[in-house]
């Protein structure tokens, strides 16, 4: 995939902007992360629209998954162990995974309803 940024353009459109259009501009530009206001309007003009998602989410996400998976770990450590583990720390484990995979599920179908 290209980068809008480093295309080769050889045409030009001239547009007239008032200085409060070309802040609001320069301030949406600013929020896509894009530097080059002449890939911003490009974009802007052939799709639309710019999506621009924050993935801190997935990073508490994986925290969760890691913090799930020693769980599940320690659990099979001490099944091979002693040969049995006691049910209520399987139990609460399998609370704690069911709430990692609704927050998994929550946070992908807010992301599908973006895209």
């Amino acid at each position: 995939m290209f980068n809008q940024e480093y295309l080769p353009c050889n045409r030009q459109i001239h547009i007239k902007l008032s200085d409060e259009e070309l802040k609001m501009i320069r301030d949406r530009m600013e929020q896509m992360g894009f530097k080059n206001m002449s890939a911003y309007i490009r974009k802007m003009a052939i799709d639309g629209y710019c999506i621009n998602v924050d993935f801190t989410a997935i990073h508490e996400l994986a925290k969760m998954m890691c913090v799930d998976s020693r769980n599940i770990n320690q659990i099979a450590k001490a099944a091979n162990t002693y040969g049995w583990v006691d049910e209520k720390v399987i139990v609460d484990m399998k609370a704690e995974h069911e709430k990692v995979l609704k927050t998994v599920k929550e946070y992908f179908d807010k992301l599908l309803e973006i895209m």
